[in-house]
């Protein structure tokens, strides 16, 4: 009987006893990782020429110099009175404007032809496949064997979306653009730009140039069919007029075409 009793007693004394292990709550559930951040795509950098300050390249790389290519390819331009050599392993590509590109293509020069350079540059960079470019003020330089007055300044343009440095040269009626990677080796393109040069020059004078040109008329006397002495008549109308300015690798062009050159 008494443990019956205390057995009443005890349950009304601790009406509310429970299992501790039941009082414990439920583990939280883990938080889920953060999500990753996807990093923004960096920008190519293109190499950046910086603008150079006037006269900084051209002065010392063309005034009172003589030291230009003495071996390659001759470029003239209709109407100037100067010509100018590259190297012969640049490609050249005529049109209105001749445009001549290193065998790595990181430099390039145009030619063109005018006094006033102002007036053609803009079309030359376009040749050339430059846009924007800008030019410091011109400085009065002599460059060449001939030393010859020219007119050159420093500036900047833009190829491939990258700006490369760049540089022209206005001389006799001739002008010259040209345009380098900042990582190009420039000795080339300036060595074609001191190698400017009075066109005839050492080719026995104009009046040899002319008479090399009056032959291509002669001959077109003994010429059977009267199409191809028309056009060799022609010709060498045309080449006496290249003669008359002294533009000697012009007047070889055209001689070259009935196997002839002008010494």
């Amino acid at each position: 009987m008494r443990l019956v009793h205390y057995a009443l007693i005890g349950a009304m004394l601790f009406p509310g006893c429970k299992n501790k292990s039941d009082d414990t709550p439920p583990p939280m559930p883990s938080a889920p990782p953060p999500a990753s951040t996807p990093q923004p795509v960096q920008p190519t950098v293109l190499t950046t020429a910086e603008p150079a300050a006037p006269g900084e390249v051209v002065r010392p790389e063309l005034d009172g110099r003589e030291d230009g290519l003495t071996a390659g390819t001759l470029v003239s331009v209709a109407g100037a009175k100067a010509n100018f050599k590259i190297p012969t392993d640049w490609k050249v590509t005529k049109g209105e404007f001749q445009v001549a590109n290193s065998a790595d293509s990181k430099s390039e020069l145009v030619a063109g032809g005018g006094t006033d350079p102002t007036a053609v540059l803009d079309k030359m960079a376009t040749a050339g496949g430059l846009s924007g470019c800008t030019w410091q003020s011109p400085q009065s330089l002599t460059v060449g064997k001939d030393k010859l007055a020219t007119q050159a300044a420093d500036g900047t343009c833009k190829k491939g979306g990258a700006q490369v440095s760049a540089a022209y040269m206005s001389t006799e009626g001739l002008v010259v653009l040209g345009a380098w990677d900042p990582t190009a080796d420039r000795s080339a393109l300036f060595g074609s730009m001191r190698s400017v040069a009075k066109a005839g020059t050492g080719t026995g004078g104009t009046s040899n140039l002319v008479a090399c040109c009056r032959m291509i008329a002669q001959n077109a006397k003994s010429q059977a069919n009267p199409m191809v002495a028309g056009s060799m008549i022609q010709a060498a109308s045309i080449c006496e007029s290249y003669a008359r300015q002294g533009n000697v690798a012009a007047v070889n062009e055209a001689v070259s075409k009935f196997g002839m050159k002008c010494q």
